[in-house]
């Protein structure tokens, strides 16, 4: 893992200044002159208020980002166009590439070399927001995985696709009164996949207090790719310039044929199948979480850990007392997870490139704007920026041993999906028994070299 960074609290507080005032102008938006429209793609940002079921609180539709963006940059006119979040991807790609948005939203995408320009030019020209900044801003999980790397253009590497503006801090969740009625042992902050293993299997089968049939764990095929950082499965890569031919395969590959590590992680994921409901197989059975009549101890489906912020914000105590949050399994240097960041970027098809990272800046880089993000439309996430100080989501306690966690345990690596495009399609066979855990590991060692093989021929070498 690479060492943190350190730098001047007062430098970056003094940059944040420069940065929340936008243009620095005063004038009110009607007063000040026309200086366009910014279109911005953003993934299911509706325009319309949604009341949450749970906590009762109104959530602002995307017409509050766009009075504060145009106050906060007076002239400027803010349009938002809403991807929906089904084939997500595709949408994106054809608005960008149909010329309709100046700023996409993306996570970790490969073809954001086709999406986007790179953002370096900006900051070559940027007084107040050069590359120094950029490394001085935000974490270092967020700086690694908004600079590009990978093996499918190793021509853009090093470019920075846009700025993030928070990040994703998964987190498992279980059943403190199951746990108490099973005579278990609560899980630590920082549990480990035996720990794990050992509570789902002790609390699977009839309750001793209710006699009600109680199930150890849920869990689904989707997340188990990234569940499976944790284990220490993955090896991390470092190849300054993703030349494919630079990877070492006797180490970073062939490892996979006869590794204990990865048929462990398989068969960990099996025991947990045969303590978890029937409808794992195809997302069901979990609907019974966070209520009184709960039958599941330990919920590592973190799709289906992140409600637990809303009943926070509904001061409901009968379910945040009950159900406790703890941290993701992590290898011994202390990686978790999925090193997701949220990120908007400057499209190659914007119609004024500097009025675009202008707003930008002001999304990713202005407190006031994320604070109403994270209020309204990005949840239970943590920030993206070095200095938390000012955001509001940093008064809650666990968020910030998020944000630690992913200060310390991201996943840093210069590619991953050399091993990412072969995995996913193992684990759906796994769930539904097609596959032992010694089968799973030789299907994961041929696939990752097939696609390597592939990928050289593709790249002309």
């Amino acid at each position: 893992m690479k060492k943190i960074a350190v730098f001047s609290i007062m430098a970056v507080m003094a940059c944040s200044l420069v940065f929340a005032g936008g243009s620095g102008q005063t004038a009110a938006p009607n007063q000040a002159a026309n200086r366009g429209t910014v279109r911005v793609a953003w993934l299911d940002l509706s325009p319309d208020d949604r009341i949450d079921p749970i906590s009762g609180i109104t959530y602002k539709g995307n017409y509050a980002l766009k009075d504060m963006l145009e106050k906060k940059l007076p002239g400027v006119n803010i349009e938002f166009v809403m991807i929906p979040s089904d084939n997500w991807i595709q949408k994106m790609e054809t608005t960008i590439l149909a010329g309709d948005a100046d700023i996409g939203w993306y996570t970790n995408q490969v073809q954001a070399p086709t999406w986007f320009v790179d953002h370096r030019d900006f900051m070559a020209k940027d007084p107040s927001f050069n590359e120094a900044a950029f490394n001085k801003t935000f974490t270092p999980g967020a700086q690694k995985y908004t600079r590009y790397g990978t093996f499918d253009y190793p021509e853009f590497t090093g470019a920075i696709y846009g700025l993030p503006y928070d990040a994703s801090a998964y987190y498992i969740v279980y059943d403190s009164l199951l746990f108490k009625q099973w005579g278990v042992q609560p899980l630590s902050m920082k549990p480990t996949f035996e720990e794990i293993k050992n509570a789902a299997q002790k609390m699977t089968g009839k309750n001793p207090v209710t006699g009600q049939d109680n199930y150890g764990i849920y869990l689904v095929a989707r997340w188990s790719e990234w569940l499976g950082v944790g284990s220490n499965m993955y090896h991390s890569i470092s190849i300054p310039d993703m030349d494919l031919r630079k990877l070492d395969r006797a180490k970073d590959v062939d490892y996979i044929k006869d590794s204990q590590t990865v048929l462990d992680y398989f068969q960990f994921l099996l025991d947990m199948i045969k303590c978890a409901p029937a409808g794992v197989t195809n997302e069901t059975g979990s609907e019974r979480f966070y209520t009184q009549d709960n039958n599941i101890g330990i919920m590592l489906d973190t799709s289906r850990t992140q409600v637990l912020y809303n009943y926070k914000a509904a001061g409901d105590k009968s379910v945040t007392d009950r159900f406790i949050p703890v941290l993701l399994p992590r290898t011994g240097t202390g990686a978790t997870s999925f090193p997701e960041l949220h990120k908007l970027a400057v499209t190659k098809t914007a119609r004024d490139p500097q009025l675009a990272w202008e707003v930008l800046k002001t999304i990713c880089l202005d407190k006031d704007v994320l604070n109403l993000i994270s209020a309204n439309y990005s949840f239970g996430n943590v920030p993206a920026l070095m200095d938390t100080s000012g955001l509001d989501i940093m008064k809650d306690d666990f968020t910030v041993q998020r944000y630690q966690d992913r200060l310390t345990g991201t996943f840093i690596t210069d590619d991953y999906w050399y091993w990412r495009d072969t995995i996913r399609g193992i684990f759906s066979n796994v769930f539904v028994g097609k596959l032992t855990a010694a089968e799973a590991r030789t299907t994961f060692y041929n696939g990752v070299n097939t696609w390597i093989d592939n990928k050289l021929k593709q790249l002309g070498y």
